[in-house]
């Protein structure tokens, strides 16, 4: 069987994880709550939607930093920060349509504009996706033993696969240093904790009373639910996978909280994670008038 084909079967199962992701959560959706009650626990969140957005925002745009210093590395000449800032908004956009891995196909043509190869464009892609996972996979180990609710099977593979991932930074891309590697693996795994915690402050500020166990329980299953919407190929930004496995592992774990408070977050954290892109998206053409030369 050849890769175009191994390719396109990847892509259909992702695209079906995705559809049946979406059905699961909908139907369970459904279950708990009607289109009015929906909207009126909406409203009650209207009080601290700023902060969440916020979050968000900053989640974002240290993610991109992590991407800028990477480009620097190879760049034949320095750049703001607003340049890449741009470049990645614009192409970020298109992890939702057609699918995952399509937005960092189309950062390759920002690497004419720095001087740098189309294979270390695509290095830097490739090294910012691996970094992503480990850096992921890590918080997710690290609020998983923070919980300490977490069963005992579960948190040995997390911090076997943990020490694996921390090893090989130190072989992935041996000519890329190894201090500039870790410095950006600790800032895309603060990126993606923000977006965990993000989901444990909406889950806690449903709840009648905090508990840390919970919160660093909802912030560890978040963070490995996005790994899983990451690496599953095809599926838009993760939509419908994100979101089906985190009220999965959930249930599966007996998580004391209510379903419709697991369910409401999970898609409130989606409809935040959307609209930011969204909006960091159309500040791009803002950034057009300032930055000439940066066309797409």
């Amino acid at each position: 069987m050849n890769k175009a084909k191994i390719k396109s079967i990847a892509y259909f199962l992702g695209k079906t994880l995705g559809f049946l992701g979406l059905i699961f959560v909908f139907y369970t959706l459904a279950q708990e709550y009607t289109l009015a009650s929906f909207t009126q626990q909406f409203i009650a969140f209207l009080a601290i939607l700023p902060l969440l957005i916020v979050l968000n925002i900053i989640s974002v745009l240290i993610g991109i930093y992590a991407w800028h210093q990477m480009l620097l590395h190879y760049s034949s000449h320095r750049f703001e920060y607003m340049l890449s800032y741009y470049y990645f908004s614009k192409t970020e956009i298109a992890k939702y349509l057609p699918g995952n891995i399509f937005h960092f196909i189309g950062r390759q043509a920002l690497a004419s504009k720095l001087d740098i190869t189309q294979k270390h464009m695509a290095q830097i892609s490739l090294l910012f996706a691996l970094l992503l996972l480990t850096g992921t996979l890590i918080t997710g180990t690290a609020f998983a033993f923070l919980s300490q609710a977490i069963p005992l099977f579960i948190l040995t593979l997390l911090g076997i696969s943990s020490i694996i991932s921390l090893m090989s930074l130190g072989y992935i891309y041996p000519s890329f240093p190894l201090s500039k590697k870790v410095s950006m693996h600790l800032y895309l795994a603060l990126s993606i904790a923000m977006q965990g915690i993000m989901l444990g402050i909406i889950v806690m500020y449903q709840s009648e009373a905090f508990g840390y166990t919970l919160f660093f329980q909802c912030v560890s299953i978040y963070t490995i639910s996005w790994l899983i919407g990451f690496v599953t190929p095809g599926a838009s930004g993760g939509l419908g996978v994100r979101e089906g496995v985190f009220i999965a592992i959930v249930t599966y774990l007996a998580i004391q909280v209510d379903s419709n408070i697991i369910i409401f977050s999970v898609l409130l954290v989606r409809l935040i994670n959307i609209s930011v892109d969204v909006l960091l998206y159309l500040w791009t053409f803002i950034l057009e008038n300032k930055i000439k030369e940066v066309k797409i």
